[in-house]
């Protein structure tokens, strides 16, 4: 069963006000600032996302590759700047969650809560077993998992993987 413990500091920043935060799917509308989310992650957070160390030209061409009218993506816009975002890339029943939170914006929910939407999601297009792959020493990662309900896939390595089965969504039958 997931476990979602927020606190009282949700979206909030140590010393500031409460911002606007607004959280929504992305189109290839959105392309641009999914790009430029990426492009201003840390050296260290891309390393954490991509798991490589990863160019501006790559992160560029990561974006506009996606497949944005099959895969789910949702954005966390704090202020009208997009600050985090979640991506569900499916295949078949089975999805990989991957999820980048801007340094100044991470341990306040954001990950949290696009994960959170991405497993709603999910459910609803009937996606039954969904990955998070993590660089072993991402303890945020780890926890986010286990709050999750997933479980280490294959030997411990400076890569771990998860997996969560997720159950049908109310009114489907369960998968054979």
């Amino acid at each position: 069963m997931a476990r979602f413990s927020f606190g009282r500091s949700l979206f909030r920043r140590r010393g500031s006000a409460r911002p606007k935060v607004l959280l929504r799917g992305l189109t290839r509308r959105d392309q641009a600032q999914h790009a430029a989310h990426l492009l201003r992650l840390s050296r260290e957070d891309r390393y954490a996302r991509f798991h490589v160390t990863t160019r501006d030209e790559a992160i560029e061409a990561y974006s506009r590759g996606l497949d944005w009218q099959h895969d789910i993506i949702f954005g966390l816009f704090v202020d009208g700047v997009l600050r985090g975002v979640g991506e569900l890339i499916r295949n078949g029943a089975t999805a990989e969650i991957s999820l980048s939170v801007e340094a100044p914006w991470q341990h306040g929910g954001f990950g949290r809560t696009l994960a959170l939407a991405l497993v709603l999601a999910a459910r609803r297009v009937g996606v039954t077993e969904i990955s998070m792959s993590f660089l072993s020493d991402n303890r945020s990662m780890r926890a986010l998992s286990r709050d999750l309900g997933a479980v280490p896939a294959g030997p411990l390595s400076s890569v771990i993987e998860s997996v969560k089965i997720l159950p049908p969504a109310r009114g489907e039958p369960a998968p054979e």
